[in-house]
C-alpha cells in the first residue's frame, strides 16, 4: 500500500453559491482499505461528500455496458484485463494488505454517511453493481447517480447534483445542463470534460479515474490506463471549475511515487460581482 494519504484542499469562488460550504471529493477506492482517508474525512467535516466513481469493483468480463450492449475494442479491453490479472497476482503474492474487499467499500460508505450527505457516480470499474451494494447504499442514505441527477439543499444553496457515469448518457447530460441553479457534475471520467461537457452549462464537475498519474515528475502525472502518457487531466484545478483528485487507493503492484494518496476538500465561496 502507498504511504499515508494526505489532505488537498482547494477554494473556489463561483457565482452561484450563496453562502460558503465545504465539499469534499472522494474517488477510486477500489475496495481497498483507506482508514487513513476516512480519518482525515472526518477531521474535514464537510457539509456534502461526492464520490467519483470506481467505490467498487464490479467489472464483469469487461466486454459489454450495463445495457448489455458490446463495447467496442473488446479485444484490447482483454489485453488490459489479462494485465490487470498478472497485477492482481503480483498484489496477492507481495502485497496481500492491498487486496480488494468489499467490506471495505461497505465500512468506508457507512461510517462517511454519518458525516454528511453522500452522492457517489458510477466509474469504469461498476458495470455491474450487485443488489447487495444498492442496499448498502440505499441503507445508508447514499444517493446513487448513474446518468441521473437530484436536488440537494446545503446551507440554504439549492444544488442540482448529476453523476455522469462511464456509459455515458448524452441526451440526460444535456438536459441536466439546462436545470435552474448551481449544478454539480459527479463524472469519474475527466476526459469527458473537453468530449461532452467543456461546452455546458456547468458549474463544477469533479472526477478522478487517472490515480494522479500513478508517479508524478516535476508536478506532472507520468500514465493514465485510458489518457495514456502524461495526462492533461491528471490532477489538481482546470478552467476554475474541474477538479481532478489523485485518487484514494493503490491498484497496481508499482508504487506511487511522489504522488500520495489524497481526500480532496473544496471550499466553495460565493463569487463578489465585479
Amino acid at each position: 500500500m502507498s504511504k499515508k494519504a494526505v489532505l488537498t484542499e482547494y477554494t473556489l469562488s463561483l457565482p452561484k453559491i450563496k453562502k460558503p460550504f465545504d465539499l469534499a471529493l472522494v474517488s477510486d477506492l477500489h475496495e481497498r482499505r483507506s482508514d487513513d482517508i476516512l480519518m482525515l474525512l472526518k477531521k474535514a467535516n464537510p457539509d456534502l461528500i461526492a464520490i467519483a466513481g470506481d467505490t467498487f469493483e464490479r467489472v464483469g468480463d469487461g466486454s459489454t455496458d450495463r445495457s448489455g450492449r458490446v463495447k467496442r475494442g473488446s479485444a484490447l479491453r482483454f489485453a488490459i484485463k489479462a494485465a490487470a490479472y498478472f497485477n492482481y497476482f503480483m498484489i496477492h503474492t507481495f502485497s496481500k494488505k492491498n487486496l480488494p474487499k468489499t467490506e471495505n467499500a461497505y465500512s468506508f460508505l457507512t461510517e462517511a454517511a454519518k458525516l454528511a450527505p453522500v452522492y457517489l457516480s458510477l466509474g469504469n470499474h461498476e458495470y455491474e453493481l450487485e443488489d447487495e451494494d444498492i442496499r448498502t447504499l440505499e441503507n445508508n442514505g447514499i444517493v446513487l447517480l448513474d446518468n441521473a441527477d437530484c436536488c440537494a439543499n446545503v446551507k440554504g444553496d439549492l444544488l442540482r447534483i448529476g453523476g455522469l457515469s462511464s456509459d455515458p448518457d448524452g441526451e440526460w447530460l444535456e438536459r441536466f445542463s439546462q436545470s435552474v441553479g448551481f449544478k454539480l457534475l459527479l463524472c469519474h471520467h475527466p476526459e469527458y470534460y473537453d468530449s461532452m461537457v467543456s461546452e455546458l452549462d456547468i458549474d463544477l464537475v469533479l472526477a478522478g479515474h487517472n490515480h494522479g498519474g500513478q508517479i508524478r515528475l516535476f508536478g506532472h502525472g507520468v500514465l493514465s490506463s485510458r489518457s495514456g502518457l502524461f495526462p492533461r487531466y491528471d490532477s489538481g484545478v482546470f478552467d476554475d471549475r474541474l477538479v481532478v483528485s489523485a485518487g484514494c487507493s493503490n491498484t497496481v503492484a508499482l508504487p506511487r511515487l511522489f504522488n500520495p494518496r489524497e481526500l480532496v476538500v473544496i471550499h466553495l465561496n460565493p463569487k463578489e460581482a465585479t
